[in-house]
């Protein structure tokens, strides 16, 4: 078996190429296989709303399955490329083209097996704690989940195999269309100067300020997820066509500045980046979004789920809430009493509010414009309360004259100090807060509460009238759930009810969406940083085999460690810092949109997205600059080899 021991030979003399692919794909494979335990999960699909959740998994399972697959293709390549030096010495030494596929066939044979052995003990570690952190993020008492799965183990092995035949065909495809004696040439080929194309680099230009144009003046509406996606791909292909196009004008620029370009540091840095820019461009742009998605998964998400406990007080300032069409009566309070009573749950004091049906709307300057038919593009919902309601609810004593109103609203609402409604104008005073504010029926539109000086004030706002009332509850978590459940069931037999919710319901659904979509954008960002961080090492790798003759060259006629360490770190922090910088501001730009996007989930607090967008990108970036460190080592010891 001389093929098998020379592939083996091959990849131990070559652990710098081939050790980080292998330990990248041993991690995916072990997320992949986290995943497919779950998804395949049958105590999991027993949980209340478990297969709502396994659909949301299987989404980002797809996901992460497209990403692996570019991934492994794009890294292969780059080994291949690199592999071919060695193979063209064999070739040399009488090496057939047979020969030298059935080399390759053990190569890619020996990283599948040792990749999914050591993913599979990865996964079967790590998932046992997964299940862990899920049964408490999901609040799942009885969620169980083993720790090896022999059926997502077959599915997740398959996948791989799947993958590695894939790349086994590309490999030798490539290989049957080259001459084996210029394998050894291909490896120290030059690269010819590229051309900037100011035409690309303005279409590159053009599609990122079109899709930032859409992502900030995007509506809350199905329309506005179509402009999202359009504003996704407008800026994939503007990163793409910027880093490539403009990034080679721009060395060019800095070629034709003779007071920069002939200083020692920049001289070889720029004449280094320029030959090989195309490509660099290239990758410098994959790991640009690869990071722009990582934190727009983690920022999306991650936000969700610490809005949860504001999106769930905007449902239910009050263990159980309930709107009619007539005044709540004693009947129906005795029979809630009746009720409780049965299922041993206690109610607590009732909290009642008088309100006019909501009016559907948006602001316009210091108007408010009813919307006479509702759509998505309708972003407000606007009651009237009588101040006397508030007054007794907030335990205050505020009057108020027949044009003057109380506004409650969410963060970022409606703050001007005058508003007109209906053609009247009011004047208005802003309320931080009011116990009973909440999202009536639980719609994406926001709720505006005004306070008008009584009823006669407010029916000129709105004609038609609701009874809201809330109370909190105690007991047993699963006397609660009975309770509520059958409080709900029973309308139209016992209350008929507008509108019903209740906290332990509401709760439960938040727990398995929020926390199921934290699951998942966890595990899509590690995904992609794990590539960011192997793609960021191979352009190192690839980049420090081009470089090292040209840097022996100038170290021979003169140039020291120490110049040919400034050079480098030169070189490398122009380029390696373009790609972070380019992730914030597409991540700048794509904040709105998201908060946009959260709105259907009733998540109106966009300072608490920005903050949580700015600290993601600052830990993003810490790790971003000590892998840059950790390759730019790995750089200098090829050059210097």
């Amino acid at each position: 078996m001389l093929k098998l021991k020379l592939a083996r030979q091959t990849i131990s003399k070559n652990l710098q190429l081939y050790l980080p692919f292998l330990l990248a794909n041993a991690v995916l494979v072990g997320i992949n296989y986290i995943f497919f335990s779950m998804t395949t999960n049958k105590s999991l699909e027993k949980q209340n709303y478990g297969s709502g959740l396994i659909q949301l998994m299987n989404i980002g399972l797809a996901f992460t399955l497209a990403i692996t697959f570019f991934f492994m293709i794009y890294i292969n390549g780059i080994v291949s490329r690199r592999r071919n030096h060695e193979l063209g010495l064999y070739s040399i030494l009488g090496m057939t083209r047979s020969d030298l596929g059935k080399m390759i066939f053990f190569i890619d044979a020996i990283m599948f097996a040792a990749s999914s052995v050591l993913g599979l003990v990865f996964g079967a570690t790590f998932v046992k704690f997964v299940g862990l952190g899920l049964k408490k993020l999901l609040d799942m008492e009885r969620l169980n989940v083993p720790v090896f799965s022999s059926v997502a183990a077959i599915i997740c092995i398959g996948y791989f195999a799947a993958v590695y035949f894939i790349l086994l065909l590309g490999d030798l495809w490539r290989l049957r269309s080259v001459n084996p004696l210029d394998l050894w040439k291909a490896t120290n080929k030059r690269e010819k100067e590229p051309r900037g194309s100011w035409i690309f680099g303005i279409a590159g230009v053009v599609a990122l300020c079109t899709g930032y144009a859409i992502a900030v003046r995007m509506k809350v509406s199905m329309d506005g997820v179509k402009s999202f996606m359009l504003a996704v791909v407008l800026v994939v292909i503007g990163t793409y066509l910027v880093f490539i196009a403009f990034s080679i004008i721009f060395l060019k620029m800095l070629r034709k500045n003779k007071s920069f370009y002939y200083r020692r540091n920049h001289f070889i840095s720029v004449s280094g980046m320029i030959y090989r820019m195309k490509q660099n461009g290239a990758s410098l742009a994959s790991i640009c979004l690869l990071l722009t998605t990582a934190l727009v998964a983690i920022v999306t998400t991650g936000t969700l789920r610490l809005s949860q406990e504001a999106t769930l007080k905007l449902y239910n300032p009050y263990d159980v809430v309930m709107t009619k069409r007539t005044p709540i009566s004693h009947a129906d309070k005795m029979m809630i009493q009746s009720r409780a009573k049965d299922n041993h749950v206690t109610v607590g004091k009732y909290v009642n509010m008088t309100m006019t049906g909501p009016i559907y709307g948006n602001f316009s300057g210091s108007a408010y414009s009813v919307s006479k038919t509702v759509d998505m593009s309708t972003e407000n919902q606007l009651f009237a309360v009588p101040v006397a309601d508030y007054n007794r609810i907030q335990k205050q004593n505020v009057h108020l004259a027949k044009d003057e109103i109380l506004m409650c609203s969410s963060k970022g609402g409606y703050d001007k100090n005058r508003l007109t409604i209906k053609g009247k104008t009011y004047k208005v005073r802003h309320i931080d807060s009011f116990d009973f504010y909440f999202d009536y029926q639980r719609t994406i539109f926001k709720p505006i509460f005004v306070f008008a000086k009584d009823k006669t004030v407010c029916e000129q706002i709105s004609g038609n009238w609701l009874y809201a009332m809330g109370y909190d509850i105690s007991g047993k978590k699963s006397d609660l759930k009975k309770y509520t459940v059958g409080l709900e069931n029973s309308q139209g037999t016992y209350i008929y009810m507008d509108s019903f919710s209740d906290r332990p319901s509401a709760s439960e659904i938040f727990n398995q969406l929020f926390g199921g979509l934290l699951f998942i954008g966890i595990f899509v960002s590690i995904v992609m940083l794990i590539a960011t961080v192997v793609v960021m090492y191979y352009k190192q790798v690839s980049e420090g085999y081009a470089d090292r003759d040209r840097f022996k060259t100038m170290q021979q006629v003169g140039l020291s460690r120490e110049e040919t360490k400034s050079a480098i770190n030169s070189q490398v922090l122009t380029v390696f810092m373009l790609p972070i910088i380019g992730a914030a501001v597409n991540v700048g730009f794509a904040i709105p949109a998201i908060q946009k996007m959260l709105v259907f989930l009733a998540m109106y607090d966009k300072l608490l997205l920005t903050k949580f967008g700015i600290v993601s990108l600052a830990v993003t970036f810490l790790g971003y600059v000590a892998v840059y460190k950790l390759t730019t080592n790995v750089y200098e010891n090829i050059v210097n080899r």
